[in-house]
């Protein structure tokens, strides 16, 4: 007989407790190694998913942060493109200093030619580095009517161009002769200066008047 049948042989000679005892056994070992093999491994690893939820939720809170932040970041981006664009509109045409002081005498020069106005001096002044950009200036010397200074500093403010009256002086007193009715005339000393992209040789560089 063989060992599988003699096994056989022994467990049907078992009485009914015995076997419901055995059976009782069996179902304990399959059911511990189900629980050591299966059911621990599975809760261990529920454990381990339910425990790592906050530190994912966190992550993903850093990452939506981050998104939000980054387009709050390329919408500041966009808006200073936007900006930096119209100031370089604004800028002084020239690819030299000199060039550009040449240009802003040319934008000047039909601001001061309304009757009653008149030019007696202009001259350019020293480039001087501002950041990433020259400063550029002439310096006025004019005679005009109080209408005429008034209507100047609002064509300057006008501009396409960038420009500041960067220092201003002015004494009255003197009347214009030979008209019926005489008007106050001005003289006026200002300094107006715009911006340009033109490097600034070492040279050239100055300190400006102030």
């Amino acid at each position: 007989m063989s060992a599988a049948g003699a096994f056989l042989a022994r467990i049907s000679a078992l009485s009914r407790q015995e076997k419901a005892l055995l059976a009782a056994c069996l179902l304990g070992i399959v059911a511990f190694a189900s629980a050591r093999w299966v059911v621990m491994p599975a809760r261990a690893e529920y454990v381990r998913n339910k425990a790592a939820i906050p530190a994912r939720r966190a992550v993903i809170a850093r990452y939506e942060t981050i998104r939000l932040g980054q387009a709050r970041v390329d919408e500041e981006m966009f808006d200073q493109v936007e900006r930096m664009e119209k100031w370089e509109e604004g800028l002084l045409v020239g690819e030299t200093p000199s060039a550009a002081g040449v240009f802003l005498q040319g934008l000047l020069k039909p601001l001061t030619q309304p009757e009653g106005t008149r030019v007696t001096s202009i001259r350019a002044l020293p480039p001087v580095k501002k950041g990433p950009y020259t400063e550029v200036a002439v310096q006025l010397v004019i005679q005009t009517t109080t209408e005429g200074l008034g209507r100047l500093l609002a064509d300057l403010s006008r501009q396409p161009k960038i420009l500041r009256v960067r220092k201003f002086s002015a004494s009255t007193g003197a009347y214009y002769k030979g008209q019926a009715q005489r008007k106050e005339t001005v003289v006026v000393s200002m300094v107006v200066a715009g911006f340009s992209a033109a490097p600034l040789e070492e040279k050239g560089a100055g300190g400006g008047e102030e």
